[in-house]
Parts: C-alpha cells; sequence; structure tokens
C-alpha cells in the first residue's frame, strides 16, 4: 500500500484533525475531533489510537470503531478530555488491492479512477432531510445547520451508533482519498479532480489538496489521506464498491444525486453542477432524537397554527352571525 497524508489547522487556533497511516497493516483512517474547546483533539487521537490497536488485534472495522466510541466515553470519566467531546471517522484497511471502508460522521471518502466517486454516505442533519425528501439538494448547499452531524463517536451508547461500510478493489492508477469535512465542504469537485488527475507526487497531490481548502478560505482544519492502487490489474477486476456518486471532469456532470421533491411548488431538481457548500466554522453534533423532537415540534406547531387558523375562521363565522342577528332585529324593530 502507497499511502500518504497532510493536515492544516485552517483558521482554526488548534488542530482537531488526526490521520494514521499504517502500511503494516493496511490501514488508513481520518478523524474529525469534534467540540471545539470540549478537547475534540483528544477524542480523535483516542479514536485513531484505538482503531489501529483493535484491527492490530484482529477485530473487523466495525468492532475496532465501536471500541474507539467507548472508549472516548470512557476517557471523559478517566480525566482525559472533557465532556462532549467526540469525533468522525473513515477507515480504509487494505488486503492487496481489496480495501475495505467503515465510517461514522461527515468525514468522506472517494474513489478516483478518471471520474470522482463518493463511496461514503454523511451522517448529518441535512443528510437526512434529503432522504426523506424534505429539503431539495440546492437548499442543501446553503441549509443554515449544514454543519450539523447525527452520528459521532464518543455521544452514543454501542446499540445507537451506526457504523456504515462499503468494499472494493483498488486497481492500477486508481487512487482512494479520505478527507475531513474541512476540504469537502470548501473544495469543489472539479477543483479535486483537477489535482488528483496530474502527474505530480502522491505526496504533492496531498498538500495540494490541502492548500486549495485553505486558500478558499476554509475556516475548519483540513485533513486528507490518499492511498495509491499498486496492483496491475485494470479497474474493474476486482468487487466494485457501492457508489453515492460520481463527478465527470470531462463533462462537469454528476450522476447517481437522487431527484428531490420540493413539497412547496412539487417540482423536481437535481443538484447544481460544479461548485461545494460553503465552509462552516463548528461542527455541532445532533441526536437522532433531536431530529425527531424538533420534526415533532414543527408538526405540532403547523397543527396548532391550522386550529388557530380555524379558531378564528369560527370567531369571524360568530361574529358575522352576530352582525347578521342585530341587523335583522333592527330591521324588523323599523319596519314595526
Amino acid at each position: 500500500m502507497a499511502a500518504v497524508g497532510a493536515t492544516d489547522v485552517g483558521q482554526r487556533n488548534h488542530n482537531e484533525d488526526a490521520f494514521l497511516i499504517d502500511t503494516r497493516l493496511g490501514l488508513v483512517l481520518v478523524a474529525d475531533g469534534v467540540g471545539g474547546h470540549q478537547a475534540g483533539e483528544v477524542a480523535s487521537a483516542i479514536t485513531g489510537e484505538v482503531i489501529a490497536r483493535e484491527v492490530a488485534a484482529g477485530a473487523s472495522l466495525e468492532a475496532a470503531i465501536r471500541s474507539a466510541n467507548q472508549e472516548v466515553m470512557a476517557a471523559v470519566d478517566q480525566g482525559r478530555g472533557k465532556a462532549g467531546m467526540a469525533s468522525t471517522v473513515v477507515v480504509v484497511r487494505c488486503t492487496g488491492p481489496d480495501y475495505q471502508i467503515a465510517w461514522v460522521g461527515d468525514s468522506r471518502a472517494y474513489l478516483w479512477d478518471g471520474h470522482l466517486k463518493l463511496l461514503t454516505q454523511d451522517h448529518s442533519y441535512v443528510q437526512a432531510l434529503l432522504a426523506q425528501g424534505q429539503i431539495t439538494l440546492a437548499e442543501a448547499r446553503d441549509h443554515p445547520h449544514k454543519n450539523v452531524i447525527v452520528q459521532a463517536l464518543g455521544l452514543q451508547d454501542d446499540d445507537q451508533l451506526q457504523v456504515d461500510a462499503n468494499r472494493g478493489y483498488l486497481g492500477a492508477g486508481q487512487l482512494l482519498l479520505l478527507c475531513s469535512d474541512g476540504l469537502s465542504d470548501v473544495v469543489d469537485s472539479a477543483t479535486i479532480a483537477d489535482i488528483l488527475s496530474g502527474d505530480e507526487p502522491l505526496q504533492d497531490c496531498c498538500e495540494a489538496l490541502v492548500s486549495a481548502a485553505v486558500e478558499t478560505g476554509g475556516k475548519d482544519n483540513i485533513s486528507v489521506v490518499l492511498v495509491a492502487g499498486l496492483a496491475q490489474d485494470e479497474a474493474g477486476a476486482g468487487a466494485q464498491p457501492e457508489v453515492f456518486w460520481s463527478y465527470d471532469p470531462a463533462s462537469g456532470e454528476y450522476s447517481g444525486l437522487p431527484e428531490v421533491e420540493s413539497p412547496a411548488v412539487g417540482v423536481r431538481r437535481v443538484a447544481p453542477k460544479g461548485g461545494a457548500a460553503q465552509s462552516v466554522a463548528v461542527t455541532k453534533v445532533m441526536a437522532a432524537l433531536e431530529i425527531i423532537d424538533q420534526r415533532r415540534v414543527a408538526s405540532r406547531e403547523l397543527q396548532q397554527g391550522g386550529r388557530r387558523l380555524v379558531l378564528w375562521w369560527v370567531l369571524a363565522a360568530v361574529v358575522a352571525a352576530g352582525l347578521v342577528y342585530s341587523l335583522g332585529i333592527q330591521g324588523i324593530q323599523g319596519t314595526g
């Protein structure tokens, strides 16, 4: 396995990201600490340490991630870090040209094979809204809660932790890109594809991606790991990963993006070409139950609004009936 990494503090005061490359284990990961003053950097460091230790002991990626989740929570009681700290993570384990991916949160993995292909799906508030058709993709790009994630290590019990997975085969000329949202939130697909398509050494490509995020004005920490395929087989020789969307740099078009119906106008839209959402300064964690509660509140407010409207109509009808009755009485008295 040939792998390199780079990180930058961005516009933050300190770096809460962590990346790990262990060629002996065929293991690479990017962890993005959450919590700021609540010691997110401690959570991301623990995440990397525990996953490497557990994989070396023979654990699966999912089991290793779940162990990291438990140890991040335990660290608070042990005085390491602070209450509220957490971390996202995306992990790749290579066994020869075959690879496995597992992730929690919104750190991402992409495949570059001439197209840029997203291999992970964010555990985020906006993604949940998209999946339920509550907002369009265009609305998602500027959503005020785009920085809210719903899964992270250290804040959820094991039975509530969602660990997703993917797998594939890394053929000749292909690259895996792992990154924190400090890259994916601010650097568009066209720029990423342009950097990865060059003939520069792997480390130079990695640093160019980080620099692109810094130069774009990204406020968050940026971490990137690149893994190069060393197999001599061409692409398609092994198992193909699930691809959530694919970007073609030649046409500037995306494929595989879901259409989302806008309930307001009843039309369907797809994501626009190119571009990336603006960076966010702070990642926040929202529990799935909080999302449900917010939806219930919104639904209840809508129902209450409807009831208030009905009451206004009833009141108006009563007043109108009273006026009609009063005028009728006056008319009778006048004719008498």
